[in-house]
């Protein structure tokens, strides 16, 4: 965290698309609505699978990406980030060629702003998700049960350690989005 000459806290990140190997190399991202050949206010015309399948297939180890993505969109949804569309997943060019899963970027917690929906369609739905519409995402994107289930594991150590009190929201707003939250990693956790 770093604070700026007004007093006004922010997160300070290093970018993941430039490396300074013997010199700045600027690395290619291309995210899902590139991949894809979709104009950016298309992002959310696409459903979650789509992305999935369209970012995995110029990676070098597919399985590898597909698990990665699928990663990124139970972790957005056990942590109330309804902004995963397809501007916001994409694959990063390595210094070798070869196409690696970015890291997962803007990651809001729109829960905060009363949105309790995923941005792109999880198994045909948006809101009201279950363990079932996951393993449902899971089979359709080729993700075996077993790294379904070690992924969405590994989703909810990681969502569990989010917290929500530290951002500077209150009373309702705060109240219902953890109430949320703790409702999602029960359905999940079975």
């Amino acid at each position: 965290m770093v604070t700026d000459r007004n007093g006004l806290r922010g997160q300070l990140v290093e970018r993941f698309d430039r490396t300074t190997d013997g010199g700045l190399l600027r690395l290619a991202l291309e995210d899902a609505a590139q991949v894809l050949d979709l104009p950016p206010a298309s992002k959310y015309a696409v459903s979650s699978e789509e992305v999935v399948l369209a970012l995995a297939g110029p990676c070098k180890a597919r399985a590898v990406a597909v698990r990665n993505l699928y990663l990124q969109f139970v972790f957005a949804w056990l942590t109330g980030n309804g902004d995963l569309h397809a501007k916001n997943a994409a694959v990063l060019e390595g210094g070798r060629g070869g196409w690696t899963v970015a890291p997962v970027y803007d990651i809001p917690c729109t829960l905060l702003y009363g949105d309790d929906t995923m941005a792109l369609t999880v198994s045909g739905k948006v809101k009201n998700l279950k363990a079932k519409h996951w393993q449902e995402f899971a089979a359709s994107i080729g993700l075996p049960e077993r790294a379904a289930a070690a992924a969405n594991k590994s989703a909810l150590a990681a969502a569990q350690t989010v917290n929500l009190a530290a951002l500077p929201f209150a009373g309702l707003p705060l109240n219902g989005a953890e109430r949320e939250l703790r409702h999602r990693r029960g359905e999940l956790s079975g």
